[in-house]
């Protein structure tokens, strides 16, 4: 009887051997597959991973190692947020002359915005130079009525010669991708002309730009210390670097 019972039940136990053979099988394949994918894109979306700003507040401070400043100086000027009310001061002037955006220049007064090609800034420095007609070429190289205005030059960090005959005014963005394209542009003017131009800084950080307003604020604290130019020339430097 245990003889019979034993026939009947044995084609259903090779049935269910088969089944749970094809199933370890697959579950055995998936696993080697995945363990011979260690390094696809399924295993980096698990684990992503968090990119620092190289204009983030530890940056900069590490930056200003490079100076050889009191670090302890500047790390308070930075952290107390001592610069805070210039940047928003130089700020509140660009906007008063029309700046919303950066990069953007004034050049003898004359409103000049964008990362423009080298050329288009020499005809306007050109025909500053050489007649004071710089209203009419800027209104012809930005497509739009350019005016003069009254500006105070003096009240910031100078590049250059402060008896250059065309006075150039820089509001600009450390973390403004336009401003770092036209950083290398306007280096290469003031190495071109000489004397003949200078550059003066304004902070004009955007909203948007989450690490703008520490970097404005840390080259001011540089500044205080003799390396203004120094930490702004690098924060530029630094960005552009792949």
């Amino acid at each position: 009887m245990f003889k019979d019972k034993y026939s009947l039940y044995a084609p259903v136990l090779v049935l269910l051997l088969v089944v749970a053979s094809f199933f370890v099988g697959r579950l055995s394949s998936k696993v080697s597959q995945l363990e011979s994918n260690t390094g696809g894109t399924d295993k980096a979306a698990a684990t992503p991973t968090t990119t620092v700003s190289k204009i983030s507040v530890a940056n900069l401070k590490v930056m200003a190692k490079g100076f050889g400043l009191d670090t302890t100086k500047f790390n308070k000027c930075l952290d107390d947020g001592t610069m805070a009310s210039k940047v928003s001061a130089e700020s509140k002037e660009g906007q008063s002359f029309g700046v919303s955006g950066t990069p953007s220049f004034l050049i003898n007064g004359l409103l000049v915005v964008g990362s423009l090609p080298q050329a288009d800034f020499e005809k306007v420095i050109d025909a500053e130079i050489k007649n004071g007609s710089g209203a009419v070429v800027a209104s012809q190289v930005t497509g739009e009525k350019v005016t003069r205005q009254k500006t105070t030059s003096g009240t910031g960090y100078i590049k250059g010669s402060v008896n250059a005959a065309v006075k150039i005014i820089e509001y600009t963005d450390f973390e403004c991708p336009y401003c770092n394209m036209a950083f290398p542009t306007i280096e290469a003017l003031l190495a071109k002309y000489g004397d003949k131009i200078s550059l003066e800084y304004r902070s004009f950080p955007l909203s948007f730009h989450a690490d703008a307003q520490k970097a404005a604020e840390a080259a001011l604290c540089a500044g205080e210390q003799g390396k203004f130019w120094e930490m702004h020339d690098k924060m530029f430097t630094v960005m552009a670097e792949k």
